[in-house]
């Protein structure tokens, strides 16, 4: 039988998220993951934009505690894992349409808490 802390992942220490307070880990037991702090809280959401498939965890969590897309500014709320802001610049005309459409696929979430100062995949 395994305990809590057998079946715990150490994802990235919350002092290596920088500025953007968010990181790409590669290798979890889910694959590539986005892993950081929004609101003072730890989030761990599957990597990849619903939009053009973009590396969201080389994106930035925004003051309003949103993990925006690096490539087109989509937002996501990551307790949800839904998509709330659609693409900007040249797709601002279709962000209705792909917020109905990939957009209304949710980031897969994963439970994270906070240990010693890390972020760590739980359960």
């Amino acid at each position: 039988m395994s305990t809590p802390e057998q079946s715990a992942t150490r994802l990235v220490a919350v002092t290596e998220l920088g500025d953007s307070q968010v990181a790409v880990v590669e290798q979890t037991p889910h694959g590539t993951l986005a892993v950081g702090m929004s609101a003072g809280k730890p989030f761990a959401v599957s990597n990849r934009c619903r939009h053009l498939f973009a590396s969201l965890g080389e994106g930035r969590v925004t003051t309003e505690g949103c993990l925006q897309c690096p490539w087109h500014g989509a937002r996501y709320d990551v307790e949800t894992g839904k998509m709330v802001r659609s693409p900007q610049a040249a797709y601002k005309p279709l962000a209705g349409v792909i917020r109905a459409t990939a957009g209304a696929i949710s980031l897969k979430r994963f439970s994270v808490e906070l240990r010693d100062g890390a972020i760590w995949l739980v359960g």
